[in-house]
């Protein structure tokens, strides 16, 4: 079987690459650490919080003219260059991975036409995260999680100081027109890209989605749109 693979946005169709059979993912794991305490047996397991980064390995090749045979190997290197993106398979298109980097094994030349190579995905955490979770939400479609905890993004509009109010944790944001908050990245900033973290005060962990049920609010006359940024193992 032949298989599409989308990486930074582009598919491997469009240099006639396919991925030569279903990918083997690695489950993800929890980051722990390990404590011996004197006089007990065994070993106690801490959970650190957070997902160890996995390796997804992929089978590809392709078939050209074997005059653009070493030209089409260049495409496809520039393309698995890219760092900090995304990827994604056409056996789950509604989910993608976030990937670090890319490692290539050498290209082997099986025939005059036709190239083989594998490629190692490393990726952040071993998360899949859900495409529909990288569009705005309204306050009442994130109330419910069914996935793990997750790190939203906040926009913000409106004019003067609010409170928004996340699972009882709250923080305050002085708003001029509009204002982001990037919960992973920890960072606020205005649509524009102008920096803006002076405009808020309170901890960027207690405004991540946790699993299950979750209460959003935010202060009267403000219009609140929410990046959910919903993930699954």
């Amino acid at each position: 079987m032949m298989m599409e693979v989308e990486y930074n946005g582009i598919p491997g169709s469009n240099f006639g690459v396919y991925a030569k059979n279903l990918p083997t993912i690695p489950p993800a794991v929890k980051k722990a650490s390990s404590v011996e305490i004197a006089g007990r047996d065994g070993t106690l397991y801490l959970l650190d919080g957070g997902y160890e980064s996995t390796e997804i390995k992929v089978d590809f090749n392709w078939i050209g003219k074997e005059e653009q045979w070493i030209d089409r190997w260049g495409q496809i290197q520039k393309w698995l260059s890219e760092r900090n993106s995304h990827l994604s398979f056409g056996s789950d298109p509604s989910c993608f991975y976030k990937i670090m980097k890319v490692e290539l094994d050498q290209a082997e030349h099986t025939t005059a036409r036709i190239g083989n190579f594998s490629a190692s995905f490393l990726t952040e955490n071993g998360l899949r995260y859900l495409v529909e979770g990288q569009n705005e939400h309204s306050i009442e479609d994130v109330g419910w999680n069914p996935y793990e905890i997750s790190c939203p993004v906040y926009k913000i509009y409106g004019e003067g100081k609010c409170d928004l109010v996340v699972n009882g944790n709250h923080m305050t944001a002085n708003v001029g027109q509009n204002l982001v908050i990037d919960t992973e990245r920890e960072l606020a900033y205005r649509e524009d890209g102008t920096l803006s973290n002076t405009a808020i005060s309170g901890d960027y962990e207690e405004l991540f989605l946790q699993e299950g049920e979750n209460s959003v609010t935010i202060t009267e006359g403000f219009e609140l749109k929410i990046i959910p940024n919903w993930r699954r193992l």
